[in-house]
């Protein structure tokens, strides 16, 4: 019996699809008010968490090896950092304290600049990493990604 053989998604591509995904959720949040609203920045918040810890694990180590890529590291880890920072202080506000749809502007800010700044390294990861390796990097980042999920959530609980 022969082998079907999946075609393996690569990982830029699984990371511009994962910033589709919360632009949208963004441009939902500008809409409702209450439940409705902790619920979309609880989708936010987990979508971003995710995001920036399996690239963490699987993209920025990739990019270490490479004389042309690992300069983008460190300015993406801060952004990272920055993203976090913002998310816990959203999460601790109410949604009807005028505070809270600053954050979230703010949020949604630095997130467009560090997908800017991404364009940018992608540009860079295409010239250095083999169709292959960028497929591989993909299933890896799959993989890690469903494995972070349960402690993500367990951080938007506390």
């Amino acid at each position: 019996m022969a082998k079907t053989k999946t075609k393996s998604i690569d990982i830029l591509s699984l990371i511009e699809a994962e910033y589709r995904q919360v632009e949208k959720i963004f441009a939902e949040v500008e809409k409702p008010k209450g439940a409705k609203l902790v619920e979309q920045f609880n989708q936010i918040y987990i979508a971003l968490l995710l995001h920036a810890r399996t690239e963490e694990l699987v993209f920025y180590p990739a990019l270490r090896e490479y004389e042309e890529t690992e300069q983008y590291v460190e300015e993406a880890e801060e952004e990272h950092e920055e993203i976090s920072v913002i998310l816990e202080e959203i999460k601790a506000l109410k949604p009807t304290q005028p505070e809270f749809q600053k954050k979230i502007s703010e949020l949604k800010e630095t997130l467009e600049h560090h997908v800017e700044e991404e364009k940018g390294i992608f540009n860079a990861v295409r010239e250095c990493m083999s169709d292959q390796e960028l497929s591989e990097l993909g299933q890896d980042f799959q993989e890690t990604k469903a494995k972070l999920v349960s402690n993500v959530e367990a951080a938007l609980a506390m």
